[in-house]
């Protein structure tokens, strides 16, 4: 599924930034906007396969999966994903892509973490 392949090379390239020797602080947001990315990626993925749609615009895609949730078509235990995950995703978007936002290393770090929990539940979903 293209939209996985997509989410996860987003992943591996926050996860590769992440560790790679650059000391410059700014690889931070640039990390952040990359799990952003792959967040919303792995979204989509879920609303096209079960809703045959994608978010129009960023701020639908928590609400598209909370739509999942309702339609029975993912389990109502991942409701606080789209309140702890994809949310904060969309509001942290513009920051990071366009106004270079300060991220700090254990706030990406968090990102990081949160991201490869979404798209692991994201994957096993898919199944």
């Amino acid at each position: 599924m293209k939209e996985i392949e997509e989410a996860r090379h987003w992943l591996n390239g926050a996860e590769d930034l992440l560790n790679n020797n650059d000391a410059s602080n700014s690889k931070y947001t640039v990390i952040v906007a990359m799990c952003v990315h792959s967040i919303i990626r792995a979204n989509d993925a879920l609303t096209n396969r079960f809703l045959f749609e994608t978010a129009k615009a960023h701020e639908d895609a928590p609400r598209l999966f909370l739509k999942l949730i309702e339609n029975g078509k993912i389990d109502k235990g991942y409701k606080n994903l789209a309140h702890e995950i994809i949310a904060p995703a969309i509001r942290i978007k513009s920051l990071v892509d366009y106004r270079g936002a300060t991220i700090t290393q254990p706030t990406a770090a968090t990102w990081l973490e949160n991201t490869k929990r979404f798209l692991n539940m994201v994957k096993e979903i898919l199944k």
